[in-house]
């Protein structure tokens, strides 16, 4: 019976579709997402800083929004320390770099610094995580800043026919909290996203999903992305 409940649960999470058309004027597009992220700790270093860890994130993006097909459109460079208070929360303190090539406008690099609280719990079978992230954005070509509050929640389940394998869905809300050339002020992005992840051992492990990015533009052409994305992690 349990098997049966996790499977209805899993089914909801995976094949669920969210509305996020939200506006009329929405360009429609395909995209991919692929990422390595790896983690670690600071223990062989120090027994004192066991409550601290590392990790680095690379993200590349691409999407469809031209004639000529798929092409590059961003890449960010992540990195972040992490103070562990318990087994729920820690705080992040982090740096991205951006490297973005948007269509018929003037490519550019970006510097991000963030600062983010992350809470996990376990509720039987279920892994939740919830994070929130303020950054600030700066474009290093014009100097514009945007300052922009995001709010993730995600959900773990692991899959009952094999071991390492579990499902996970999850949202994350984006606003901007100043006038910016970057996004809309107030409400700008919203990330619906599903998948499957599978741990290949202690330390490799894969996510293969979907996302539905839905972007609210200061022009008001609004944008509608549905993303691919695969992400390796390796932790040392």
């Amino acid at each position: 019976m349990n098997k049966i409940k996790s499977t209805i649960v899993l089914s909801a999470l995976l094949f669920t579709q969210p509305i996020s058309g939200f506006a009329a004027n929405t360009n429609n597009m395909f995209g991919m997402w692929g990422s390595v992220t790896l983690t670690g700790d600071f223990k062989d270093i120090s027994p004192s800083l066991e409550k601290f860890n590392w990790q680095v994130f690379n993200q590349t993006e691409t999407r469809n929004d031209s004639s000529q097909g798929l092409r590059f459109n961003d890449n960010i460079l992540f990195g972040h320390i992490a103070y562990q208070f318990n087994e729920h929360a820690a705080l992040n303190i982090g740096y991205a770099h951006e490297w973005n090539d948007p269509l018929n406008k003037r490519s550019f690099q970006g510097s991000r610094p963030y600062q983010e609280f992350v809470w996990k719990q376990n509720l039987g079978d279920f892994k939740f995580m919830s994070r929130t992230r303020m950054e600030e954005r700066i474009n290093l070509t014009t100097g514009n800043d945007g300052y922009r509050a995001r709010q993730l929640l995600r959900v773990n389940h692991p899959l009952p026919f094999m071991d390492g394998l579990s499902a996970y869905a999850g949202d994350e809300i984006m606003f901007y909290l100043n006038k910016n050339h970057f996004g809309k002020q107030g409400f700008s992005e919203n990330r619906i996203f599903t998948g499957l992840s599978y741990q290949l051992n202690k330390k490799t492990g894969v996510d293969i999903g979907y996302m539905q990015q839905y972007i609210e533009t200061i022009s008001g052409s609004n944008v509608f992305i549905h993303n691919l994305q695969v992400n390796i992690n390796y932790n040392f």
